[in-house]
């Protein structure tokens, strides 16, 4: 049965990833809270999974001219020094703090596009 739920997490993942929302963001609570599975290890088989399905992704957009190279380039370079040292952060904190982290950002975001599209709504119903 774990298996089999494990598959079903890995379509959801898969989804959010192709539709650029990132699978992580699926993939990191379901393992953490419903496999019990530690953060860190969390986190880090989602690297793997974002590394897979990232490739198929960018495959998929480059052949639709959907990347703006000269973005790339300029998000790419300072994105992977600091995710060094994230990286280097990670291991040496706790999963408990990770986690706290981890849930901030995701209420953050949410918050973030709940304001957004509320914003967009009232926008909408002025004109």
């Amino acid at each position: 049965m774990q298996v089999l739920l494990l598959l079903l997490a890995s379509c959801f993942s898969g989804i959010f990833a192709g539709m650029g929302m990132g699978g992580g963001t699926f993939l990191i609570p379901l393992l953490s809270i419903f496999f019990g599975v530690e953060q860190i290890i969390c986190q880090s088989t989602n690297v793997i999974c974002f590394v897979v399905l990232a490739s198929i992704c960018f495959v998929v957009y480059i052949k639709n001219k959907l990347i703006d190279f000269r973005a790339l380039i300029c998000i790419s370079i300072p994105s992977c020094i600091i995710a060094f040292f994230a990286s280097l952060f990670a291991v040496k904190t706790s999963s408990e703090v990770l986690r706290i982290c981890f849930a901030s950002f995701i209420i953050l975001v949410g918050i973030f596009y709940l304001i957004k599209t509320l914003i967009s709504m009232h926008k909408k119903k002025a004109k």
